[in-house]
């Protein structure tokens, strides 16, 4: 599996100069498997600048398919899908997966983001690509040779957050976002989903000793700790806060990596940037 991220930041998109080299579009990351197979984990506006590179091989064609993997319908994760031109084209395919609420199904959410008040698409019935949502659920299922479990990490009724569990072979991705760890239930179910994972993509925009609002979100100190007791090789960090600048997160990389480094920890420790690749 190759691993591309194409959107770190959490919350809202931050253009601003002092964050350009981490990058301030919201989630996306892209895994693309052995056969080729593409996966999307979460369609913020980092899925903006995917589509547009996407354009200059079969999509620009009509000929892509892309399967979409939604943690949840806040904002951030799900923006991007309506605006780059792959999802315009007529013969792309676009399977979606992701959960449904008790405000609603998935594709409801979607299509409401496409009204005429918000978008001219005016709606999901206007986009040229063909398109198939499905609800996920536990029980696990393939892209081509590669294995997707998902797992329910916070039951907020409203907008229920999964995480996901990518595998090919003997490789393992898991991804998890927007989970706070403030029951030891879910602390445990995170790390068993976890479990001996080569890659870990974790959601941490704050640090402990920082005093804000909590909106629900993993400490870096609880992303560390949840991947060492994991037994995971590489965990990074991403979603990051719209306030934290790239010296920040450069002091915090050097922070954390010398504390591993102490305490003779095997964890590989970085923080995602925009465009980043790496192999699983």
């Amino acid at each position: 599996m190759k691993v591309r991220f194409w959107g770190v930041r959490g919350f809202v998109p931050t253009p601003h100069e002092a964050m350009l080299r981490y990058g301030g579009n919201t989630c996306c990351t892209a895994v693309t498997g052995d056969c080729g197979e593409l996966i999307v984990l979460d369609t913020g506006t980092g899925f903006c600048m995917l589509g547009d590179e996407l354009m200059q091989g079969e999509f620009g064609r009509g000929r892509g398919t892309l399967t979409l993997l939604i943690s949840h319908t806040y904002w951030d994760h799900i923006l991007g899908l309506p605006f780059p031109g792959v999802v315009h084209i007529p013969g792309n395919r676009l399977d979606i997966y992701g959960p449904d609420s008790t405000r609603g199904s998935l594709q409801m959410v979607y299509d409401g983001m496409l009204s005429p008040v918000y978008s001219p698409v005016y709606g999901l019935a206007h986009i040229g690509a063909t398109h198939r949502f499905t609800t996920i659920s536990t029980e696990p299922f393939t892209i081509g040779r590669l294995t997707v479990r998902a797992l329910p990490l916070s039951r907020h009724s409203h907008s229920p957050i999964w995480a996901y569990r990518l595998e090919e072979d003997s490789r393992v991705l898991v991804y998890i976002t927007d989970v706070r760890y403030n029951e030891d239930r879910i602390r445990e179910q995170a790390i068993a989903f976890a479990r001996n994972a080569h890659v870990l993509i974790h959601s941490a925009p704050y640090l402990r000793d920082e005093l804000v609002e909590d909106y629900g979100h993993s400490r870096i100190e609880d992303a560390i700790e949840v991947a060492q007791q994991a037994g995971v090789e590489r965990l990074f960090i991403f979603h990051h806060a719209p306030t934290r600048t790239d010296d920040e997160l450069d002091a915090i990389a050097a922070r954390f990596r010398a504390q591993l480094a102490a305490q003779g920890s095997s964890l590989s420790f970085a923080i995602a940037a925009e465009g980043m690749e790496l192999l699983v």
